[in-house]
């Protein structure tokens, strides 16, 4: 048979055996449900909060009953416990299923990592656990195997590099994680997202790829890529050509030396082995490994809740759930809910000498939704993300800021060098606390905010830097923290505006000026969906390159430079005219907290009375043409 005919009839055999596998993804039940995140080997931790919870008894069988126990995934690597984490849990499933029970499982990264050989994370204490399973034979071969492709150098201290690099127990836990291992073949068998009742359960995140497609066609997709790239290494393995010792980061070298081999010694032959080089190759683009998959990806985590809560809504919509519970992105030890409690992590650390965390679980069905903590007797709720961009920049709130930039002794005073108005960089030191603010104090139109009438064709052609305060007043009251801090002070006898200096950033001309490649965990255009409504909801032309600003740290976009905004115009500027503006349920809830009466009090120091009303026009105009997350 053809090698390209073989390979099809593989994967019409292989897609038969995974739908008889992953029977079900979606699960109703009135009992108890038992969630928690990464246990990542801290095995007395997650041992101890299941029996404080019930799940477990003294002899570390089943005592939970009808309860529904759910793993988030990365159960493995980093600590020393690891082995016997999944040991515990493939026994767990077994006893739970007799109870009336249920033991559920995703995969996390972590899994895919090590049945895939990117051993990365794993400890000597994990090897080690392996060591008992290992004879001196086994490690002999595996030694005979590391010589054949690594043959140069002194005897002596090539068997020091192997003994470093390969420790005991090397060999038996990537037997063990195989396909057919014991840990691997139970492993294989666990999905990627399930849904139980109106929470859908996943390693990571949601990417806005995977929002189109459902929970079954997610699993067997991702399922298929990962059975399909252990298949083809195992086949390798087999002719000899990927031994035990290679790591998955050195595998496309390793057999692009070999296929140059083969083909050195065979000019017009063609191993039979070649498709699954190729198979290999192709994995590259394969879903599972990319960080845009449920089991890798950190957005829904850590990218800003207005603009990720429309992929988390759109997908929950699509498969009828109402909340995403997800681990992977550690929080400092408190199980935290996003998005006005529409994504929940629970990644809290459990593996304290890594996270400096606790082990945690969130209980359903049992009331209302709860946390509980180890050690701790009292129900906890999950606590709210709060998010404040004053005290990333400076350390202290917006309140505090507020006061010791319009207090606080200038100590220093810089031309920045750019922008027609020529603003300052300003230094103000108090008590030991030193702080940076941009100082603009450019006003063509003075009292403007004040004035009976407000003429459109002269006072829309406005540069004042009280607008900076009013775009940080209006940031704040969409709770976006977007927009740094700024108040309206004096400087040199000078009045105008004090904007919070953003350290550590780049904007976007300089960035592309710099090739710098663009390394958030949070897309670029996907920020943009907020940067959209916010020039148009403060009708903002002066948007350029250079205020667009990102943080270097996470890539995440800061806006700056306002004084050319708050146009009494009604429509879209003109470089927004042609944008789709993407609206999720929670960032139009926020807008249409707007209305006049706050807006008055918050802006008409900085705005006419015209201007504020523009505002809400234009609120109106956005939410009328975004398109939403659907049902």
């Amino acid at each position: 048979m053809h090698p390209v005919s073989r390979f099809v009839t593989f994967l019409f055999f292989l897609s038969l055996s995974i739908g008889s596998l992953a029977a079900d993804y979606e699960f109703r039940t009135d009992s108890r449900i038992v969630a928690f995140g990464d246990v990542h080997g801290a095995y007395d931790d997650w041992v101890a909060m299941l029996r404080e919870l019930g799940v477990l008894d003294s002899d570390l069988n089943w005592s939970g009953g009808d309860t529904h126990l759910v793993s988030l995934g990365d159960l493995i690597d980093r600590g020393p416990g690891s082995r016997s984490v999944v040991q515990l849990m493939m026994k767990l499933d077994r006893q739970a299923e007799k109870a009336g029970g249920a033991v559920h499982m995703v995969l996390g990264n972590h899994e895919v990592m090590v049945m895939t050989g990117a051993l990365n994370y794993v400890t000597r204490e994990e090897f080690a656990a392996f060591a008992g399973d290992e004879s001196e034979a086994d490690r002999e071969a595996l030694y005979a195997d590391y010589r054949r492709f690594n043959p140069g150098g002194d005897e002596a201290a090539a068997r020091r590099r192997f003994a470093d690099q390969y420790p005991p127990g090397f060999l038996a836990l990537r037997k063990a994680y195989a396909r057919e291992g014991e840990l691997g073949r139970w492993l294989l068998e666990q999905p990627f997202v399930i849904k139980v009742n109106d929470k859908v359960y996943m390693h990571g995140g949601i990417a806005a790829d995977a929002t189109e497609k459902s929970i079954k066609q997610l699993n067997l997709e991702l399922t298929n890529e990962l059975r399909t790239f252990m298949s083809s290494m195992d086949t390798l393995r087999a002719a000899g050509v990927m031994p035990w010792h290679v790591d998955y980061n050195d595998r496309l070298g390793f057999l692009n030396a070999r296929v140059e081999e083969y083909m050195a010694a065979n000019p017009k032959g063609r191993a039979d082995w070649f498709p699954q080089v190729q198979q290999v190759f192709e994995a590259q683009e394969a879903f599972v490994f990319s960080t845009d998959s449920p089991n890798w990806y950190r957005g829904t985590a850590r990218c800003h809740p207005l603009s990720e809560s429309f992929n988390t809504e759109r997908f929950l919509k699509r498969v009828g759930g109402k909340q995403l519970v997800m681990g992977h992105t550690p929080t400092r030890g408190e199980v935290q809910s996003r998005m006005d409690g529409l994504a929940i992590r629970l990644d809290t650390g459990m593996l304290k000498a890594v996270y400096k965390g606790q082990a945690s679980a969130l209980i359903s069905n049992d009331g209302a939704d709860y946390v509980h903590y180890l050690g701790q007797g009292q129900r906890a709720m999950p606590t709210p993300e709060t998010t404040s961009l004053s005290r990333k920049l400076s350390g202290m709130g917006d309140a505090e800021l507020e006061d010791f930039m319009r207090t606080a002794p200038v100590t220093n005073i810089e031309d920045i060098g750019t922008g027609i108005t020529k603003p300052k960089r300003i230094t103000q030191e108090r008590d030991g606390v030193s702080n940076d603010a941009v100082f603009k104090y450019e006003d063509t139109h003075p009292r403007l905010q004040s004035k009976p009438k407000f003429v459109t064709r002269r006072d829309n052609d406005s540069d004042r830097y009280q607008y900076d305060v009013a775009a940080y007043k209006l940031d704040r009251m969409l709770d976006w923290q977007m927009v740094p801090t700024a108040v309206i002070a004096e400087v040199d006898g000078d009045e105008g505006a004090l904007s919070d200096w953003v350290e550590n950033a780049i904007n976007e001309r300089d960035r592309l000026e710099a090739d710098l490649p663009f390394e958030g965990h949070c897309k670029q255009w996907e920020q943009y969906r907020l940067r959209f409504v916010f020039d148009i909801l403060i009708f903002n032309e002066d948007r350029n390159l250079t205020n667009i600003l990102w943080t270097k740290d996470d890539f995440m976009m800061k806006f700056i430079d306002h004084s050319l905004a708050f146009r009494t115009t009604e429509k879209r500027p003109k470089q927004y005219k042609k944008v789709d503006l993407e609206v999720s349920d929670l960032l139009r809830e926020r807008l249409l907290r707007l209305n006049e009466k706050d807006l008055q009090a918050e802006l008409s120091p900085y705005l006419h009375r015209r201007q504020i009303e523009g505002i809400l026009a234009r609120r109106d105009l956005i939410l009328k043409e975004a398109k939403g997350t659907g049902k």
